[in-house]
């Protein structure tokens, strides 16, 4: 191989390693809370998967209809984040990567307890496999939601929550 040619291949190895590694930092994954605080400020927070981890996390495993098998979730507890930024919304407005949008009440909420789940059986979720974010409840703790109207509660891919 020539030495121009050489030149020009470390040089283009080079450049695609830098769009490379440009590109997977671009697209960080988060998750933005909006509503009004119990102050009456108004929150407005985008989360990185790393800063979520920092808040108690907790597990449930479940029978999920999107699954073949039962799974363990890992992840927040919603009420728990909600909580965190004093949000004691009345309605919650939940909305995913590719637009979907679902709503919940807040008692739901709290009688459920659903999680934000980031990893399902230990291994992080992937846009692929409904993540980054994964709004799970336990069907096998409460059979009744498996009902269509509350499985369709359960956002994945989940971007943001409107606290209302």
């Amino acid at each position: 191989m020539s030495v121009r040619l050489s030149q020009a291949v470390t040089g283009l190895y080079i450049v695609l390693c830098i769009f490379a590694s440009t590109s997977a930092l671009a697209y960080e994954t988060t998750l933005t809370i909006t509503g009004q605080n119990s102050s009456g400020h108004e929150v407005n927070v985008t989360l990185t998967r790393s800063q979520l981890e920092e808040l108690p996390q907790t597990s449930l495993t479940t029978h999920l209809p999107w699954i073949k098998e039962q799974a363990e979730f890992s992840g927040v507890k919603l009420t728990t984040l909600l909580n965190a930024y004093q949000l004691e919304p009345t309605e919650i407005l939940m909305s995913a990567l590719n637009d979907y949008s679902a709503s919940s009440s807040w008692k739901h909420i709290r009688k459920y307890e659903p999680i934000i789940a980031i990893k399902k059986n230990d291994q992080y979720l992937k846009i692929r496999d409904y993540g980054p974010y994964w709004l799970v409840f336990s069907i096998d703790k409460y059979p009744e939601l498996s009902q269509r109207k509350n499985l369709a509660k359960m956002v994945w891919q989940l971007e943001t929550i409107k606290a209302e």
